[in-house]
């Protein structure tokens, strides 16, 4: 009943196509250059983490650049979340009774936005941290079931190398192996080496491959954002947020006034809540923050929503509000299908690719001096440069020599048919080196130039 209720509220609006959108064409672009042979960040200069660019790489050799498989990959995802967790809860009976309503509550609050059929590397991230959850949680005695820390910890390195800032998750793994283990300093330790185990396996191999230093420069070694930054309107976000955000309230509310309980549920219970705190702190860190940001709360307002859709309260209230949420929830994802989101006054565009007119190349190679990728919808991308923020290590600083070289070296190595203008650098790219950019010619079209 669970998984029909989720697929009768995401499969038709998945189905019946959303706009696409920059970050996903983004995320494609790195699989099609992994399917063609290019080497993650040797040959292709993007942030995105190994474990989600070996995702992206898979899902293009099985479905192209398809919008539809992403976005189905992504409601299955939420759906393999949704169930995992609330396996977990019940074999570990972390409540007075077993029931699947912090799986419904998932399902219902993760088909909030739109946003949560996008696949991004959070999404894939907070996948491992679920994972994680029963092998940190174990109660383990000095020479027994050790093991289980350290795939605990492993879990936890995979979820950092789907998504650098879920790192941050150490944190609930020491607090976990705080409450629960009983030689402390041994089993975290023992965690840690898990965490480090397939960094090192991954360090291992870029380095017979040659690729440690960009791996560094362009993943692990990036600096944190420590700043709010909103990739749409915060006044959106408010609005989507504002359902699980009171469910939230209400249900931490009613976790604090529960009578007294197990060891083992209390225990759990402040771990749950450093679990929140954890997400809080990645999610105001980032450097680009929307709906899609939040998914790493989903977990723990599943569990103790539990605590307020079973308290004490009258049934008709807790009904009631339960009613409110599922409404509200389908009110706001069919907003657009219902012609509602003019009065709603909400703005999607930051994540949409631009509508624009006819582009002047076809089925060509293409690279964009800018951020407007929608060039590369009907086009492939060429060249490493294909996330501009990090290109500006070299486009950005062309009165530095080696900037220049490496321009250069890339350029020799593969040629655009087109290059796209956005930035107005082509003068100057041209008079630096001429041998590379004077091939190029102005098309009819104003900053658009072809190769001779």
């Amino acid at each position: 009943m669970l998984i029909v209720l989720f697929i009768g509220i995401q499969l038709p609006l998945v189905l019946l196509g959303i706009r696409p959108t920059a970050p996903e064409l983004l995320h494609m672009l790195v699989g099609e250059r992994l399917a063609d042979g290019q080497s993650m960040y040797r040959e292709i200069y993007d942030n995105t983490a190994p474990i989600s660019a070996l995702v992206f790489w898979l899902l293009d050799l099985m479905a192209g650049r398809s919008f539809l498989a992403y976005r189905l990959a992504a409601m299955g995802l939420i759906l393999l979340q949704a169930l995992l967790l609330n396996s977990t809860l019940n074999r570990h009976n972390v409540y007075a009774s077993k029931n699947y309503l912090p799986a419904l509550l998932y399902l219902i609050i993760g088909s909030l936005s739109f946003e949560y059929n996008m696949l991004t590397p959070l999404l894939i991230g907070n996948t491992f941290l679920i994972l994680s959850l029963p092998y940190i949680i174990t109660l383990n005695r000095e020479g027994y079931e050790n093991n289980r820390l350290f795939v605990g910890g492993f879990m936890l390195g995979l979820a950092a190398m789907s998504f650098l800032p879920l790192a941050v998750f150490l944190l609930v793994g020491v607090f976990a192996v705080i409450f629960f283990a009983s030689n402390t300093f041994r089993s975290t330790m023992l965690m840690l080496c898990g965490f480090a185990f397939p960094y090192a396996v991954l360090m291992t191999y870029y380095l017979y491959t040659n690729t440690n230093q960009e791996f560094l420069q362009l993943h692990l070694l990036r600096p944190w954002q420590l700043q709010v930054a909103f990739l749409r309107p915060p006044a959106d976000v408010a609005k989507l947020m504002i359902i699980p955000g009171l469910i939230l309230v209400l249900s931490l509310l009613s976790a604090a006034s529960l009578p007294q309980r197990l060891v083992f549920q209390v225990k759990f219970q402040q771990l749950m809540w450093v679990w929140l705190v954890a997400s809080l702190l990645v999610i105001f860190t980032r450097d680009e923050i929307s709906v899609a940001t939040f998914v790493i709360v989903l977990p723990p307002v599943a569990y103790f929503g539990q605590f307020f859709f079973t308290s004490n309260r009258k049934g008709w209230i807790l009904n009631a509000v339960f009613l409110v949420m599922l409404v509200s929830v389908l009110v706001l994802r069919y907003r657009i299908v219902l012609g509602i989101n003019e009065f709603m006054q909400m703005d999607e565009s930051p994540l949409l690719l631009p509508e624009q007119a006819e582009v002047p190349m076809q089925n060509s190679t293409v690279l964009v001096l800018g951020n407007d990728i929608s060039y590369y919808m009907q086009n492939k991308p060429a060249t490493p440069y294909i996330n501009w923020n990090l290109a500006q290590r070299h486009f950005g600083k062309l009165n530095e020599y080696n900037a220049v070289f490496q321009l250069h070296e890339n350029f020799s190595d593969e040629m655009p048919q087109y290059l796209v203008d956005k930035a107005g650098l082509m003068p100057e790219l041209t008079y630096k080196l001429p041998d590379i950019f004077g091939k190029y010619e102005q098309t009819e079209h104003t900053g658009v130039y072809k190769l001779k």
